[in-house]
C-alpha cells in the first residue's frame, strides 16, 4: 500500500549534528550517512519490508525492479533484471539500492547496540571472557565498593575449550590464558565510548589507566602464588598485581591521604565493567564466538535464547557492522552523468557521493594537459613533486561543498573539475580521496571489472554491492578485461629500464630476473620461424594451443615454468615494495643523483647528447607503464601456471605480426615515407604477445567472491539463463520487466520485400547486388514520405553505409531522400567533437520553426551502424526520433580470430566432455553457433531503444530484413516487442499499416495540445519547445524522460 510522504525530515548538516558525547553505556555508532531531503516532493513505498521513497508514483515494471533488488541484498545474493529502455530502470535502481542501504544502516546500528548491551549482561553475570587481562567475573554486590570482590580473584573457570571456529589464526581458549581471540582488524578503537572522552569524569584517557589498577588483596594468582608483575612468570593477569613490597594495608601515617584520595585512584565496580566489555568490543568477533560456543553446552548467566540468537544472526552476517558501499558502474562516462542527474535531480537520497574518472578527464595542471600523454606526465610529475595541484588535492577532498550536507554532495566529473580550478587542488586525486568514504560511487564498469583499473582507482569489492547498469555489454567487457596484449616495442622499454637499475644497484637482482625473461619475450616475438595459422591484409597471427603444440609446450619453450611463474610473482611484490619505499622517503638521494654530486663530476647537460645519463636521471625505479606491463602479464600467468589452474583452459596466447603504419602501403607516393621510416630505424612490424581471456568468468568469479551482491540491469540482456551461464555466476533471481507504454502506442513491423518485389536479405552475398542497393534505397525514400520528424537507419557495417550511399548518389535515389529529410551519416572513428557537432545539427534540425503539436513532415534522418555511437546510450526521445528503421542482422565479423576462437571455445564448453569435465548437466551452455547469434540480435535490441524512451512516447519499429518472417528469429527479439511483431511479404502492404499509425498518433498529439497541459519536465509533444540550448544539443546531455505523468 502506497503512503504519501507528509513528514520532514531536516536536513542534516555538520552543524546540525547530534553532537552529545556517548556515555559508556552506550554504544557509540555513527549518525545516519544517507538522508532524505525535505525539499523534494516524493512518496513512500515499503517493498520486501523496506521504505523506498520514490517521486512518482512507480510503475509496476519499475516496482517488481525495486522488489527483486531490494530482495537480493538483503540475502547477499546476485540478480540480473532486463527492462526496456524508457521504462525507468535507472531511477529506481538507484532509489531501491539507497533505501536498502539507509534501512541496512539503521538495523546495523541498532543490532550492534544490542550487542554490546548483551555483552555486558554477560560480564555482568559473571561468566567468563579469554583474552581480557584478569577475571571479568563480577560480584553481585553493592555498586559502591571499590575493591574487587573475592571470587574475581579466585574464579573457578569453566572446564571447556571451545571450537572457536575454523579459522587457522584462532585457537581455542584455555581458561585462564588470552589466547581465545582472534583479534578483529577491523575495531575501531579510537571510537569506543571509554577512549579519548575526556568530558566524562568516568572515562580515562586512555583504556590502559583502567586496567593499571591494583587490587588490595594480595595479588595472588590463579595457582595461589603471589606474582612480580615485572617477574619473568608473569601472565595475563599481571596488570592486577600490586608492585612488589605493597601491602593489603596503608602504610602508618598514610591512612589519612589513602582515605581521601581511594575514590579518586580506585575506578569503581561500574567502570571496571565498562572497560570489561571494552575489551570484549575490541575483540568482538572472537568474543561472539566464544559466547555461541559456550552457549551450546548451557546458555550463559544473564543471556537468554533470544540474546544468543542476535549473536548467531550477526555471524550468520559475517560479522557485519559497517554499511556496504555501493559501486554503480555504467559503460561509460556520459551514461555516469546521466545517472548521476537522475539521482540530483529527481531522488530525494541525500548521500556522500564519488565519481571516478580517468586523469585526461579531471587533470587541471596545464603541463600535463599540454603534454599530449596525459597519464604517463602525471605520473612522472607526482612522482618528482612537480605537481601543485597534487600537493593539495586534500584541500578539494574535505572542501565543505563536496562534504555530507554540502551543496555539491552529489557532484559529477564537470563540478568536481571546476571546484579544483578554483581551488587549484587536483580533482583526479581528490575523487579518489572521497571514494574511500562515499557511500555511492559511480564510475564506468570497466573500472570494477579490469583488475588493474580497479587496484589503481583503490576500488575495494569486499562485502560491499556492485550494480552494472547498461550490463549487455559486460561479457566482452569482462574478457577484454582478462586479457592482456604487450608489445615487443613495450618489452624492450622494459628491458631498458631493468639494465639501467641493475648497473646503478637499485635490487640488482630482481631487476636482472626482470630484464632477462622480457628480453627473451621480445626476442621470440621478433623471431619469424613460427608458422601462422591465420592471414590478413596487413597481420599474421599464430595461435596456441595448436594441433601439435600445447600450451604447456609453448611455456616450456620459453622457460615459463611454475617455479618460474612463482619466482616472479615474489620479484613483482619485491619491486613493489622497493617503489612504495621510494615515494615515502623522498628524501633520499638516488644512484642517478648521485652521480651528479661525486667530488669533481660535473653533471651533463641534455646538449651534451647523453641520452642514457637522460634516462637514468628519469628513473630511479620501473616506471608505471613498464609495471602495468609486468603486472598484466603475471595475472594472466598465475591463472595458467599449470595445467591444474581453474582458468587453465580459458586463454589462447597469439603472437601477431602486424606492419607498422606507413608501411602498409607500397604504392610509389608512398616509397619516399617507407624509405624514410626506414632510416629512421622505425621497424616495419610491430610484433605483440596476447593473452586472451574467452571466459569472462574468469574477471566474474573473482568479482563474485569478493562482493556482497551484484546487480546486472540492462534492456537487452535476452537469454537471461544462457547471459549467467556465460558469466558463470549464480543468480538467485532474474526479471524481464515489461515495457510501461502503451502496445498502441508503437508499431513493430519485419517486410520481407521492397517495392519492387527485391527480397530483403542483407546477406553477404547480396549487399552487392545493386537491385538489392536500388530496392532497400526506394524503400528508406518511402518510408521517409510518411514518417513526421526524426528517423534512424542502422545497417551492419560502415562498408555497407558506404556502398548504399555511393550508389543512391549516383543513381538519383539520395536527392529524392533529401526531398524528404535532411539526411545524416554517423561518420566512423574521427575525433570525438565530429560526432557531437553531428549530432547537435541533427537535433536543431528538428528543432527550428517547430510548432506545438504540429510535426514536421521533412525532418531528419541519421544513418547509422549496429553497436556504433548512435546505438547506444543516446537518447531520443519524442520527435527527435519516430522511427528506427534495421536493415540486416549483425552478426560479428565471421573471420576475425577472436570471434573464430571464442567460438570454437564454447563449442567445446558445450560438448558432452567439456561437461563431464566441470560435473554439470547444465543444457544451458552455449555452444558457439548460439553465442554467435546472440551477440548479434542483443546489437539489434540495443538500437530498437533508441526511440520510446518514456511512457508518452510513441514511435514506429521496422525491420527491413525477411528473415525476420520466420518466428525463430522474432523470439531472439526484447521481451516488450516480440509479441507484437507484425510481418508483410509486400512492401505495400506494410506501408498501409504505417500510414494509419502515423495519422492517429498525430491526430492525438494535435488533440492534446488543445485539451491537455502536460508536465512540466515531459518531452512529450504538445510540450512549448523553444530553441534547444548548448547542454540540449550534446548528445547523452539530455536530460531523458523516463517518468512522464
Amino acid at each position: 500500500m502506497a503512503h504519501k510522504y507528509q513528514g520532514k525530515v531536516p536536513r542534516q548538516t555538520p552543524e546540525t549534528a547530534d553532537t552529545k558525547k556517548p556515555s559508556p553505556k552506550n554504544y557509540a555508532v555513527p549518525s545516519e550517512t544517507v538522508r532524505i531531503a525535505n525539499d523534494l516532493n516524493h512518496q513512500t513505498y515499503f517493498i520486501s519490508g523496506v521504505q523506498v521513497h520514490f517521486p512518482f508514483k512507480p510503475y509496476p515494471s519499475q516496482l517488481a525492479m525495486m522488489n527483486h533488488m531490494i530482495r537480493a541484498l538483503s540475502q547477499s545474493k546476485n540478480t540480473m533484471i532486463e527492462s526496456p529502455t524508457g521504462s525507468g530502470k535507472s531511477l529506481a535502481l538507484l532509489c531501491a539500492a539507497l533505501a536498502w542501504q539507509r534501512d541496512f544502516s539503521a538495523k546495523t546500528k541498532k543490532r550492534m547496540v544490542t550487542i554490546r548491551q548483551i555483552i555486558r549482561k554477560y560480564v555482568v553475570g559473571g561468566s567468563y571472557i579469554p583474552g581480557l587481562p584478569g577475571d571479568n567475573k563480577v560480584a553481585k554486590e553493592g555498586a559502591g565498593s571499590t575493591d574487587i570482590p573475592a571470587q574475581m580473584k579466585s574464579e573457578t573457570k569453566p572446564d571447556i575449550k571451545p571450537d572457536l571456529g575454523s579459522d587457522p589464526n584462532t585457537v581455542a581458549a584455555q581458561p585462564g590464558d588470552g589466547s581465545g581471540i582472534k583479534p578483529d582488524s577491523d575495531a575501531k578503537i579510537g571510537s569506543d565510548p571509554l577512549k579519548g572522552n575526556p568530558e566524562n569524569p568516568e572515562n580515562p584517557e586512555n583504556l590502559l589507566d583502567i586496567f593499571a589498577y591494583k587490587p588490595m588483596d594480595g595479588g595472588r594468582a590463579d595457582n595461589g602464588t603471589t606474582k612480580d608483575a615485572k617477574g619473568p612468570d608473569a601472565g595475563s593477569d599481571s596488570d592486577f598485581v600490586p608492585k612488589k613490597g605493597s601491602t593489603d594495608k596503608p602504610a602508618a601515617g598514610d591512612s589519612q591521604q589513602t582515605s581521601a584520595t581511594a575514590d579518586k585512584k580506585q575506578p569503581n565496580k561500574d567502570v571496571y565493567i565498562e572497560a570489561q566489555v571494552a575489551m570484549a568490543w575490541i575483540k568482538l568477533n572472537g568474543t561472539v564466538d566464544y559466547i555461541l560456543q559456550a552457549s551450546k553446552i548451557s546458555i550463559p548467566s544473564g543471556l537468554t535464547q533470544k540474546d544468543i540468537d542476535v549473536l548467531q544472526e550477526f555471524k550468520d552476517s559475517n560479522y557485519a557492522q559497517n554499511t556496504p558501499r555501493i559501486y554503480f558502474g555504467s559503460r561509460t562516462h556520459k551514461q555516469v552523468s546521466q545517472l548521476v542527474d537522475e539521482l540530483r535531480k529527481k531522488s530525494a537520497y541525500r548521500m556522500q557521493t564519488a565519481v571516478l574518472g580517468s586523469r585526461a578527464q579531471t587533470c587541471i595542471n596545464a603541463s600535463a594537459l599540454n603534454s599530449g600523454a596525459v597519464d604517463e606526465e602525471c605520473r612522472n610529475m607526482v612522482d618528482e613533486e612537480k605537481c601543485g595541484p597534487y600537493k593539495i588535492y586534500h584541500k578539494l577532498s574535505s572542501h565543505s561543498k563536496l562534504r555530507a550536507g554540502g551543496s555539491m554532495e552529489i557532484w559529477d566529473i564537470e563540478d568536481v573539475v571546476k571546484l579544483g580550478k578554483s581551488t587549484f587542488a587536483c580533482p583526479y586525486f581528490a575523487a579518489r580521496d572521497l571514494a574511500a568514504t562515499a557511500d555511492l560511487v559511480f564510475c564506468p564498469y570497466n573500472y570494477i571489472l579490469d583488475p588493474g583499473v580497479r587496484e589503481a582507482s583503490g576500488i575495494d569489492l569486499r562485502d560491499n554491492i556492485v550494480i552494472l547498469d547498461e550490463g549487455h555489454n559486460v561479457e566482452n567487457a569482462a574478457r577484454d578485461a582478462g586479457s592482456v596484449e604487450i608489445t615487443d616495442n613495450q618489452l624492450g622499454v622494459l628491458v631498458n629500464e631493468c639494465q639501467l637499475l641493475s648497473r646503478d644497484g637499485q635490487l640488482p637482482s630482481a631487476h636482472q630476473f626482470v630484464g632477462t625473461f622480457a628480453e627473451g619475450l621480445a626476442n621470440w616475438l621478433q623471431d619469424d620461424s613460427d608458422e601462422y595459422d591465420y592471414h590478413d591484409y596487413d597481420s599474421q597471427t599464430a595461435v596456441w594451443p595448436k594441433t601439435n603444440a600445447s600450451v604447456q609446450s609453448l611455456f616450456e619453450r620459453l622457460m615459463m615454468t611454475p617455479a618460474f611463474i612463482g619466482r616472479l610473482e615474489l620479484v613483482y611484490a619485491e619491486l613493489e615494495d622497493f617503489i612504495k619505499l621510494q615515494r615515502q622517503d623522498k628524501d633520499t638521494i638516488s644512484p642517478f643523483d648521485m652521480l651528479s654530486t661525486q667530488k669533481g663530476a660535473a653533471e651533463p647537460s641534455i646538449d651534451d647528447g647523453d641520452d642514457e645519463f637522460v634516462a637514468r636521471k628519469k628513473h630511479s625505479n620501473l616506471s608505471p607503464g613498464s609495471m602495468r606491463v609486468l603486472g598484466g602479464l603475471l595475472r594472466v600467468l598465475k591463472h595458467m601456471a599449470s595445467p591444474s589452474s581453474p582458468f587453465y583452459n580459458d586463454y589462447r596466447i597469439a603472437k601477431i605480426r602486424r606492419k607498422q603504419a606507413g608501411f602498409e602501403d607500397a604504392a610509389s607516393h608512398r616509397k619516399r615515407k617507407r624509405k624514410s621510416l626506414v632510416a629512421q630505424g622505425v621497424p616495419e612490424y610491430i610484433n605483440t604477445l596476447a593473452f586472451w581471456a574467452l571466459n569472462p568468468g574468469i574477471i566474474f568469479s573473482e568479482i563474485s567472491s569478493l562482493t556482497r551482491s551484484v546487480v546486472l540491469t540492462s534492456g537487452t540482456l535476452s537469454p537471461l539463463t544462457s547471459y549467467a551461464v556465460e558469466l558463470q555466476m549464480a543468480f538467485s533471481s532474474t526479471l524481464e520487466a515489461n515495457h510501461v507504454i502503451d502496445p498502441a502506442r508503437f508499431s513493430a513491423i519485419a517486410i520481407e520485400c521492397g517495392p519492387s518485389g527485391t527480397l530483403l536479405e542483407a546477406k553477404y552475398q547480396t549487399v552487392n547486388m545493386l537491385e538489392f542497393q536500388d530496392d532497400i534505397g526506394r524503400a528508406i525514400c518511402g518510408i521517409a514520405a510518411s514518417c513526421p520528424d526524426g528517423m534512424l537507419v542502422f545497417a551492419p557495417s560502415y562498408g555497407l553505409l558506404n556502398k548504399l550511399s555511393a550508389r543512391w548518389s549516383a543513381t538519383g535515389l539520395m536527392d529524392t531522400l533529401t526531398s524528404h529529410k535532411d539526411v545524416f551519416f554517423e561518420p566512423q572513428g574521427g575525433p570525438k567533437d565530429q560526432f557531437e557537432k553531428l549530432l547537435k545539427s541533427y537535433r536543431k534540425k528538428l528543432v527550428k520553426d517547430r510548432i506545438p503539436g504540429k510535426p514536421l513532415s521533412r525532418g531528419s534522418i541519421m544513418f547509422a551502424v549496429y553497436r556504433g555511437k548512435v546505438s547506444e546510450g543516446i537518447d531520443f526521445s519524442d520527435y527527435f526520433c519516430r522511427t528506427v528503421v534495421n536493415i540486416g542482422i549483425p552478426y560479428p565479423a565471421f573471420k576475425d580470430v577472436k570471434v573464430t576462437l571464442k567460438r570454437e571455445y564454447n563449442d567445446s564448453r558445450a560438448s558432452m566432455q567439456y561437461r563431464h569435465q566441470l560435473d554439470t548437466s547444465d543444457t544451458n551452455m552455449l555452444n558457439g553457433s548460439l553465442w554467435y547469434e546472440i551477440q548479434a540480435f542483443r546489437a539489434i535490441n540495443q538500437a530498437l531503444g533508441r526511440c520510446l524512451r518514456h511512457k508518452n512516447d510513441w514511435g514506429a519499429v521496422i525491420m527491413l530484413e525477411s528473415r525476420f518472417a520466420r518466428h525463430w528469429n522474432i523470439a531472439k527479439l526484447s521481451k516488450w516487442i516480440r509479441s507484437y511483431m507484425k510481418t508483410y511479404n509486400n512492401f505495400q502492404g506494410a506501408m498501409s499499416e504505417l500510414d494509419v499509425f502515423y495519422k492517429t498518433r498525430i491526430a492525438e498529439d494535435e488533440a492534446s495540445v488543445l485539451s491537455t497541459d502536460f508536465s512540466v519536465g515531459s518531452t512529450a509533444v504538445g510540450t512549448p519547445v523553444r530553441e534547444p540550448d548548448a547542454k540540449m544539443a550534446e548528445p547523452d546531455a539530455m536530460e531523458t524522460s523516463e517518468q512522464s505523468f
